[in-house]
């Protein structure tokens, strides 16, 4: 098999050195670990003139605040924006009425006559774009565009925005995420991506396998053991099972200092690179102190379930330590499980865990406990990989029971740029935890075979815009 060069597969420094900003770290620290610098800033928003204005005042028609200074209209520049589609429940003249007031009930958040001036139509109201009614459905899929000013430069903002109040509407789904390349500037994206995930572990073109030390009850030692015995055949990632967190099975700091050296012991006697992803996700007030900790000592990346702990995480973890930040499912499922409401799965666990910050992504994968459709598989892989000006690829990571044997079919959704995460069928394959590990690795290796190398264009990461 003849391997892409190099140049094929790693991005330009300049679109490197664009996402390490956004993380507050330069390139050149191969560890990733943080350089130092502070994040560039624009001014803080709710200081400028508009902010300050009463809303009585702001509504008068005779009183339309001055074009700001950070406003795109006035030097040229493209308009930050986000696009959300919706799915809404009505005839078509119903979502458009229910359009228009979704719009300012995710922005103004008043009565529709308190916001009618040009000001806010131009400035702060999501505006209503497409509504096209969905074949065979009392339904319609609906656009609207909300302007960069109302989100800022916050997370946690932008998914009040797209999805605050309205969530607790019935009928309202959302279907996709698509910002603007000037609005991407304002995310951070992934730190290393696909990319640089594979230039971290040495592992130029295969698909990546991964594992979990599980299951919650047993002790520091036999986690140690297991973690061990897994890096030694050949895991390029060990997780810990993300329930595991801070039990008095298995205590937190005792837990990653064990488990990272074991896998630092396993990594020097076979010279293959295992990073060990400890589960941070806790108290609000304990998680920045165990990332710091799991870093201190040997951890090589962080698992967060960001929609337990909160979306904002990934970026505030990634950016402390500089760390590769793996995201979990759990609760994902609240928000995409029926088809007429909610968030869809591509978007949740695809689009906004990408632009929080997530270098992997896991979600359940066909074949597994808890059967996905393969097309909404496929569309998940889209969002992780699709092209966003200056935003790295994340890894899928397929997990949720996969069974060692069919990894063949999976690669005919996710090519060669996938992360297979499989527990407890390389538990069952035999009670040598080293030689399943290599089996595993040997099935992906048979697999590829029929599968061609990724295009370039899949390997490298967006230059920024």
């Amino acid at each position: 098999m003849t391997l892409p060069d190099d140049s094929s597969r790693v991005d330009d420094a300049t679109g490197e050195n664009e996402r390490r900003r956004r993380h507050g770290r330069a390139v050149g620290r191969p560890d990733g670990r943080a350089a130092g610098a502070e994040r560039p800033r624009g001014r803080e928003r709710g200081t400028g003139k508009g902010a300050r204005r009463d809303l009585d005042a702001a509504c008068d028609e005779e009183r339309i605040p001055p074009v700001h200074e950070d406003d795109p209209s006035s030097t040229g520049q493209e308009e930050p924006l986000l696009e959300v589609l919706y799915r809404l429940e009505g005839s078509q003249e119903e979502c458009r009425d229910r359009a228009r007031l979704l719009a300012i009930e995710e922005t103004a958040e008043v009565s529709p006559d308190l916001c009618d001036t040009p000001f806010f139509r131009d400035r702060v109201v999501g505006r209503v774009g497409q509504v096209s009614p969905l074949p065979g459905r009392r339904a319609c899929r609906v656009s609207i565009s909300y302007p960069g000013a109302v989100g800022g430069r916050e997370i946690p903002q932008w998914v009040s925005v797209l999805f605050g109040n309205v969530s607790l509407w019935p009928g309202v789904r959302v279907e996709a995420v698509r910002p603007s390349p000037a609005l991407l500037r304002s995310f951070p994206g992934p730190a290393f991506g696909i990319p640089g995930l594979r230039r971290l572990l040495g592992v130029p073109d295969r698909p990546l396998v991964l594992s979990a030390v599980k299951p919650l009850g047993r002790t520091v030692a036999e986690l140690a053991r297991m973690a061990e015995e897994l890096a030694l055949g050949g895991i390029d990632i060990l997780k810990d099972d993300h329930g595991i967190t801070d039990q008095d099975f298995a205590p937190f700091r005792e837990r990653v200092a064990a488990c990272a050296e074991a896998v630092r012991r396993a990594s020097d006697r076979t010279g293959h690179r295992c990073l060990y992803f400890p589960t941070v996700t806790g108290p609000a007030d304990e998680m920045a102190a165990r990332a710091q900790w799991a870093l201190d000592h040997g951890a090589g990346g962080l698992l967060v379930s960001p929609w337990v702990a909160g979306l904002d995480w990934v970026r505030a973890l990634a950016r402390q330590t500089g760390l590769p930040v793996m995201a979990h499912p759990a609760l994902a499922g609240a928000f995409f499980s029926h088809r007429d409401h909610g968030i869809a799965m591509p978007v949740a666990m695809g689009t906004l865990v990408r632009l929080a910050g997530a270098d992997l992504a896991i979600f359940p994968g066909p074949g597994g406990r808890f059967a996905p459709a393969p097309q909404e598989v496929a569309a998940w892989d889209r969002a992780l990989k699709e092209d966003l000006p200056g935003v790295a690829p994340t890894m899928p990571v397929p997990a949720g029971g996969l069974p060692l044997e069919g990894l063949g079919s999976l690669l005919e959704i996710f090519g060669r740029d996938v992360a297979f995460l499989v527990g407890s069928s390389l538990y069952r394959h035999s009670p040598d935890l080293s030689a399943n590990a290599a089996h595993l690795r040997r099935l992906v290796e048979e697999a590829l075979e029929a599968i061609p190398p990724t295009p370039a264009p899949r390997r490298r990461s967006p230059s920024p815009t």
